[in-house]
């Protein structure tokens, strides 16, 4: 790790971006050689926001989804800071994309903007502009920044609030992956003054004070420079949502040319992996407990597999069931609880509104309250009975209790734990992993594999949703989910064995 230093009260930090300290830690992607391809600086600093966790979860985040290593400046806390390393004529040489995310709206000297922007613009280095960014240097008079940027813009809006970032551009492939709405857990809405001819705008969101759509994602080409930018971005809970962070790490591929028309990385520039990052590994730790990300997004799936979230941590999308009376969601856990006057007259269950095969499930599970077991049902279809209109039928690997598993409405026990299960439960926030192809069911519990079994009856075994069991019950009762990843179609073998 190479050292810049200067003599300013507010000094220049230089950070080398992750090993993580995640040893294994990946989700899609393989691991890439400690050697990275890209190299990448960070301008960071200024007012306003919390940049030192900002910086944290730009370049880890980022260096998880490309293959790249970073330097980083961080200067000073005001807007009037002039950074002095853009005084050095050749500030941006080494470096294959330089990510600004500052804040210095009242530095007005047009010279030392003009400065910045013709390492751009003239010698061609790739750019990514985030959040405050856009109005970094407003107060000068020159437009060069903000031809550079692609739009002017120098307010946001008053209020704070979560924004539907809708998508404008289905053909680029940085949007490849990108919802038709993205629902930000919170927002800093920018007002853009004027979109200039070289951009291409790829998303907006609405802005009820100015009664227009403001442009909040976009590309742009400046002279020989290729640039991305958002203005989503003022709050960490936003940037570290997977549809930021995937639409930032593919931004920046597509500025250095190294992203594929289907929006992913071009052979060799994967990154390590989505993992948890290195300030919520440490609060984990201090917490005494781990998170959905300590675990379930930390095992490394294989190489010809591409997991899913099945839960995105924040709400049902992809779900369905009695939201609104069994099922709830807090703190990135799916709640089953009842209390012992509404509990359900037959088991009830939370469905995926898509059907799986041939799948690997990975997953933690805790029984919070009550001794009744829970399960995760496959291979069946939703079921009424009884009144219950979300019962199901089919195939169910129960647990806490009662190890085993079950035929719903059908055949009942279908195999009993061998006491496997029961040595290998942990009595908490047990880790599961299910793997379920053809007839045969394999179940591991904390790095043991507790259960293997095939159906004598194959033709009982059909695509269908997989579905989170609250059981019936006539006592209070609580069970908790978190994790709930999914490959399709995958190796036929066990991935998180202790011994593998």
């Amino acid at each position: 790790m190479s050292l810049i230093t200067n003599r300013r009260a507010f000094s220049v930090t230089l950070i080398a971006a992750v090993s993580f300290m995640l040893a294994g830690a990946a989700l899609a992607d393989d691991v890439e050689p400690a050697s990275t391809k890209l190299k990448g600086l960070l301008i960071t600093g200024g007012c306003c926001h919390d940049y030192p966790v900002q910086t944290k979860i730009i370049t880890e985040g980022i260096s998880q989804r490309a293959s790249i290593s970073w330097d980083v400046v961080q200067e000073g806390d005001g807007r009037e800071v002039k950074v002095p390393l853009y005084e050095r004529p050749d500030w941006s040489k080494g470096y294959d994309i330089v990510v600004h995310n500052e804040c210095f709206g009242a530095v007005d000297d047009s010279e030392f903007v003009e400065k910045i922007v013709a390492a751009h613009r003239d010698g061609g280095v790739p750019a990514v502009f985030i959040h405050c960014s856009m109005h970094s240097y407003r107060a000068a008079s020159t437009d060069e920044w903000r031809k550079l940027l692609g739009v002017t813009s120098r307010r946001h809006e008053k209020a704070k609030r979560p924004l539907d970032v809708k998508k404008l551009d289905t053909g680029s492939p940085i949007m490849a992956a990108f919802p038709d709405t993205w629902k930000t857990p919170n927002g800093e809405l920018y007002v853009i003054e004027k979109v200039w001819p070289t951009c291409t705008p790829l998303a907006q969101a609405y802005s009820p004070e100015e009664k227009s759509d403001q442009v909040c994602m976009w590309t742009n080409t400046y002279g020989k420079a290729r640039v991305f930018g958002t203005t989503i971005g003022h709050h960490n809970e936003t940037m570290l949502c997977d549809e930021w962070l995937d639409t930032v790490a593919r931004g920046l591929l597509w500025t250095c040319g190294k992203l594929n028309g289907d929006g992913t990385p071009l052979a060799g520039y994967k990154g390590t992996g989505k993992g948890p990052l290195s300030f919520q590994v440490a609060a984990a730790a201090a917490a005494g407990e781990p998170t959905e990300a300590n675990w379930a997004a930390s095992v490394k799936f294989p190489e010809s597999e591409q997991p899913v979230k099945l839960f995105n941590g924040k709400d049902f999308s992809g779900w369905e069931g009695h939201t609104d009376k069994y099922f709830s969601i807090k703190d990135g856990v799916i709640i089953a609880k009842n209390g012992a006057e509404d509990a359900p007259p037959v088991s009830t269950y939370l469905f995926t509104t898509k059907d799986y095969r041939n799948f690997r499930l990975v997953f933690e599970g805790k029984l919070v309250e009550s001794k009744m077991h829970s399960g995760i049902a496959l291979w069946g279809k939703r079921y009424e009975t009884g009144g219950e209109t979300h019962a199901y039928q089919g195939h169910l690997v129960m647990f806490p209790a009662s190890w085993g598993y079950y035929d719903l409405f059908r055949r009942n026990s279908i195999y009993r734990d061998d006491g496997r299960a029961q040595k290998a439960d942990n009595g908490g926030w047990n880790r599961m992993e299910i793997l379920a192809i053809g007839s045969r069911i394999r179940l591991a519990v904390n790095g043991q594999e507790v259960a293997d079994w095939t159906d004598p009856q194959p033709e009982l075994c059909g695509a269908g949703p997989i579905a989170l069991q609250l059981h019936s019950n006539k006592v209070a009762q609580e069970v908790h989910f978190r994790g709930l990843i999914l490959s399709e179609n995958p190796d036929d073998r066990l991935i998180t064995l202790e011994t593998n």
